[in-house]
């Protein structure tokens, strides 16, 4: 398709230009569709097209990018028609974890945020603990991929091409393990992740901190974290000052720290979460009955944003109760809900999309404007973050129209992506398997535990027993490997989670099977797994980690690797075993196999069904790591 494209569009053409190249059209052509573009004082963007002839108007450079799109998308099937939406926030993005050993590779970035722009997201948080250069601590991110500060000065300068803030968000509290855990540091600790509130140095390497990243951003936003501090006060801090409430450290800390941002002239954000724990008897976040002193409310800065977060509830009752407890700091607060990036190996879009729904509908009616969604990594980064691009659209939708229709929600994703809207949510069925229940806070994986578990010491066994679960898996290979046709260039998306079903296939089962077998001394179906079934795991195995290297190499730089590395050669090895004690057992060589005969226990008090558990450590052994 040709355009000619003409108003105000000088300060947009470089990004104009590489869109239009990405959707196959040529800008500024004669004999293509005339458009005249004007940037006006009205919130709404509109698009019209009147036989070979039309007009975008636009307010947010934003906008202009969406308004291409929906042009380009509606002007394939039709010459004649207009097309108007109004902003329903001033803010909606996402945050993307680089903190969690994925740390995703700038050219990587840069086509996360194409995407964005013409879904119309504009803004891009980096999540980053470590994972940024500090000139004077050198073992600040070390060996963990931290970004220099020539690529985050780039990637700033790129996205705002395309009229989209890019926000740092660090950690000034909490959340610090991976530099705290380096000799040196003692003096900056309260505990093993927690920095020493009240100690000079901590509120030196802050400063350093804020004056790193922010040197390299044009925004004056900043987000400094300060969540999940469970234990603030009860470590250094308590031996050398004694007990003192956490309301009172937490806000003298927050004082501190706030020094810094007004003289540096920034506008900082927090977690909101450590004040309704601190309010709550079980120390809660999200407890309706939390009780902050009304004292406390007034000592709390009035010169920095809260940002509830939440992730889990599906009721938009819920959302609004709690905005509206955060309305009562006197701020209007930010929301970050969730694209579940974090479920284990794979997304989780049946959560996504009921998280987003009850969670974005509640931000509307109570009139909150800056939104984002969190797609966190938790674990090792062991789901690669563009899974989330259906989800992306989906709150991009959301931000232009009340109540957004799931049919434009499939266009725009195909249109945008070249993708099928099906397709991509097949990815989130890995946990999805006969008997997952829905409407939990946090969903059950059982794909995660399942391909990690040790196939003779297996703690899940109990998990999901007696259910068609190889089956369940075999037929989602199949129906992933057919989406692949349907998704357009991002076929190699689905090849992890469609290589984890076929391992699934085979070993969902596999624990069980076996202790059945020994049990009822079935020597020959024994054999059968010793010579064929253990062979043919170990192939699958050995095929989905390298297919797992080949992605990870192409999204994320090469530091954190080394982890799952870890965890696929520990797989593969303890499958070396299991086929070494079958034989050894088989020849006679010894009398019995007392893995095999301990009484399989629940992993959890729940007993029937699946369960919960996304720590490597946890799984893959009762023993120490």
């Amino acid at each position: 398709m040709n355009l000619r494209m003409e108003g105000d569009i000088e300060e947009f053409q470089a990004a104009l230009d590489e869109l239009a190249e990405i959707y196959g059209c040529s800008l500024n052509k004669e004999g293509g569709l005339r458009i005249q573009v004007k940037r006006w004082e009205h919130k709404n963007l509109k698009v019209i097209l009147n036989e070979g002839e039309g007009s975008i108007l636009f307010n947010q450079p934003i906008h202009l990018f969406r308004a291409l799109g929906l042009l380009l998308e509606k002007a394939a099937h039709t010459s004649t028609f207009t097309i108007e939406e109004t902003p329903q926030f001033t803010m909606n993005g996402i945050m993307l974890d680089c903190s969690r050993n994925g740390v995703m590779k700038p050219e990587q970035i840069k086509t996360m945020i194409r995407m964005m722009a013409v879904m119309g997201l504009n803004m891009l948080m980096l999540y980053m603990e470590d994972t940024y250069e500090i000139e004077e601590q050198s073992y600040f991110g070390y060996r963990r991929g931290r970004y220099s500060q020539d690529e985050l000065k780039e990637l700033d300068d790129y996205a705002a091409v395309f009229g989209i803030e890019l926000i740092p968000s660090i950690q000034t509290l909490a959340h610090l393990s991976t530099f705290l855990r380096w000799d040196g540091n003692e003096a900056l600790k309260d505990t093993s992740d927690i920095l020493l509130a009240g100690a000079e140095e901590t509120y030196e390497l802050i400063e350093q901190m804020i004056s790193s990243v922010m040197q390299l951003f044009r925004t004056k936003r900043i987000h400094i974290g300060m969540d999940e501090a469970h234990l603030l006060g009860r470590g250094q801090y308590l031996k050398k000052h004694g007990y003192r409430p956490s309301f009172e450290i937490m806000n003298d800390h927050l004082k501190e720290v706030l020094q810094i941002t007004r003289k540096k002239g920034l506008n900082p954000m927090i977690w909101s979460d450590m004040y309704f724990r601190m309010g709550s008897d079980q120390g809660h976040y999200y407890d309706l009955d939390a009780h902050i002193p009304e004292d406390v409310i007034q000592e709390m800065p009035k010169d920095v944003k809260y940002v509830y977060w939440d992730y889990y509830h599906e009721d938009e009752e819920f959302y609004r109760m709690f905005l509206q407890k955060h309305q009562s700091f006197g701020t209007k607060p930010l929301f970050a809900g969730g694209i579940w990036t974090w479920n284990g190996v794979s997304i989780h879009y049946p959560k996504t999309f009921r998280v987003i729904e009850s969670s974005y509908g509640a931000c509307k009616k109570e009139g909150i404007e800056e939104v984002f969604s969190t797609l966190w990594g938790d674990n090792g980064a062991e789901t690669n973050p563009f899974q989330s691009l259906l989800g992306l659209q989906l709150i991009a939708e959301h931000g232009y129209a009340k109540e957004p229709d799931m049919e434009k929600v499939r266009e725009r994703f195909a249109f945008c992506t070249g993708a099928d809207m099906e397709a991509f949510q097949k990815v989130g069925d890995l946990d999805q398997p006969p008997g997952a229940e829905e409407g939990q806070l946090e969903p059950d994986n059982p794909s995660k535990y399942l391909l990690w578990q040790d196939p003779f010491v297996g703690l899940f066994d109990k998990q999901g027993e007696g259910l068609p679960l190889n089956d369940y898996y075999e037929d989602l290979h199949r129906q992933l490997e057919k989406s692949k046709k349907s998704v357009g260039s991002w076929s190699w998306i689905l090849e992890v989670p469609s290589q984890i079903c076929a391992v699934l296939s085979l070993k969902s089962e596999f624990n069980h099977q076996l202790k059945t077998a020994y049990e009822k001394n079935d020597l020959t179906t024994l054999h059968q797994m010793k010579e064929k079934l253990l062979p043919n795991l170990l192939q699958e195995v050995e095929r989905l980690r390298d297919m797992h290297y080949e992605q990870w190499m192409k999204v994320n730089k090469p530091f954190g690797w080394e982890v799952l590395d870890i965890r696929y050669g520990g797989l593969m090895a303890r499958l070396k075993t299991a086929e070494r004690r079958l034989s050894d057992y088989l020849e006679g060589h010894i009398l019995d196999l007392p893995e095999l005969e301990e009484e399989r226990l629940p992993f959890s008090s729940r007993e029937n069904g699946y369960v919960r558990c996304n720590d490597y450590q946890s799984i893959a052994s009762a023993n120490p790591l």
